[in-house]
C-alpha cells in the first residue's frame, strides 16, 4: 500500500511495523440537507457494518457512532501513520509500567484498535500476554493473526464484552473525535468494571482545539473544529484533561504528562505528525464544507491544507499530547 513506501524513508525505527489495513466514522447530525447535490449520502452494507459514501469518502452509518473521520483505505493509512508517529514520539508504544508483567504474561484489551497496528505489535513484543482489539467498525486485517491476538466489534460507550476484575491493562488513545464526554464518562466506567484491582488503564490524547505557535490559517481551523465537537458534546482539548476524567472514574496513583511534539519541522515525529494532521483535515472536508462551502471544492481544500502546512514550518507549531496512566484501587472489586 501507499503508507509503506512513503515510511521507508523514516528509518528503522518503523522497520518493524507490519501491514494491516482498515478504517473508522461518521457524524450523526449528518443529513442528506447538509450536502450539495454532487455529494449526497450514498448508504450501502460492508463487510456485516453500515456505511454511507459522501464526498468520495465511506464513513460509519450506524446512528449511535458519533466518531468524525471516515472509515476506508485512506483513514487507515492515517492510523497507521498516526501509530508511526506516536511510536517515534515517544519511543516505544506504552507508558504504564508494565514490561515485567507484559513479558510475564497478562490479559490486555486495546480499545479503538482501529487496524490493529498497536495490537499486533505489541502481541509481538509480548507474545506471553493475550491482547483483544475491539473498535466500533470492522476495520481489522484478517489474513494474518497473531496467535495471542483476538479482535471483536464492540462500541466501548456501551458494554464491553469481559467479565468484571478480569483484565490487567486497558490501553486508549486518540478517541478525543470518537466519543461525547458522556461516552467517555461510560467508557472509563466500563474499563473500572473490567480491569483487575490494581490493574492499569493508559489514555493518549491530544487538543484538537489548539496547539503552539499556530498560524492564522491553522488557529481559524482549529477553531472550527473544536466549535464543530463541542456541539456534539465532545472534549476538544481532551489531552488536557485525561488526568481528570481518570481521577472522577475513581482510578489512582494517576500519572500525568504533558508533551509538545513538533508538526512538519525539526525531525521525522514532525514529518509524520503532519502527515496525520493533513489526514485529518482530508477526513474532515465534508463536516468543515457545512461551515465552508467552498470545501466541496477538494482543490481549494487541497490548498488550504498545504497553506496550513507552510505555517507550521514557518511558526515552527506543536501539537499538544496529554498521556496519563492510572490504577483501579487495589481494595475495590466493582
Amino acid at each position: 500500500m501507499r503508507f509503506l513506501s512513503l515510511l521507508n524513508c523514516f528509518g528503522s525505527k518503523n522497520s518493524d511495523c507490519s501491514d494491516h489495513s482498515s478504517l473508522r466514522k461518521r457524524s450523526r447530525q449528518l443529513t442528506h440537507d447538509d450536502f450539495s447535490s454532487g455529494s449526497t449520502p450514498h448508504t450501502g452494507n460492508s463487510e456485516g457494518k453500515n456505511f454511507q459514501i459522501i464526498n468520495g469518502r465511506r464513513f460509519n452509518n450506524e446512528e449511535d457512532v458519533g466518531y468524525l473521520l471516515p472509515n476506508d483505505d485512506p483513514e487507515s493509512d492515517r492510523l497507521h501513520f498516526q501509530h508511526w508517529a506516536m511510536k517515534y514520539t515517544f519511543g516505544g508504544n506504552y507508558h504504564a509500567p508494565l514490561h515485567r508483567a507484559l513479558a510475564k504474561g497478562i490479559k490486555v484489551v486495546d480499545a479503538g484498535c482501529g487496524p490493529a497496528t498497536w495490537t499486533f505489535e505489541m502481541a509481538k513484543d509480548y507474545p506471553n500476554s493475550k491482547f483483544t482489539g475491539i473498535d466500533v467498525s470492522f476495520v481489522f486485517p484478517e489474513a494474518i493473526m497473531p496467535p495471542n491476538v483476538d479482535l471483536q466489534i464492540c462500541n466501548i460507550a456501551k458494554e464491553l464484552p469481559f467479565e468484571d476484575n478480569s483484565i490487567d491493562y486497558y490501553f486508549q488513545r486518540l478517541l478525543v473525535a470518537g466519543l461525547t464526554r458522556s461516552e467517555m464518562n461510560t467508557a472509563l466506567q466500563n474499563a473500572y468494571r473490567i480491569l483487575k484491582p490494581g490493574g492499569y488503564i493508559e489514555l493518549v490524547e491530544v487538543n484538537m482545539g489548539y496547539c503552539e505557535n499556530s498560524g492564522p490559517v491553522m488557529a481559524k481551523s482549529q477553531a472550527d473544529s473544536a466549535a464543530m465537537m463541542e456541539g456534539r458534546g465532545m472534549i476538544p482539548n481532551m489531552g488536557d484533561h485525561v488526568h481528570e476524567l481518570l481521577e472522577e472514574a475513581g482510578f489512582e496513583n494517576i500519572q500525568y504528562e504533558k508533551k509538545t511534539v513538533p508538526v512538519n519541522h525539526t525531525n521525522k515525529a514532525g514529518e509524520l505528525w503532519w502527515e496525520n494532521l493533513a489526514g485529518i483535515a482530508r477526513g474532515l472536508r465534508s463536516m468543515v464544507a457545512k461551515m465552508n462551502p467552498a470545501f466541496e471544492d477538494p482543490e481549494v481544500h487541497e490548498e488550504f491544507i498545504r497553506t496550513m502546512g507552510q505555517e507550521c514550518v514557518q511558526n515552527k507549531t506543536n501539537v499538544i499530547l496529554g498521556i496519563a496512566f492510572a490504577q483501579k484501587p487495589a481494595d475495590k472489586r466493582q
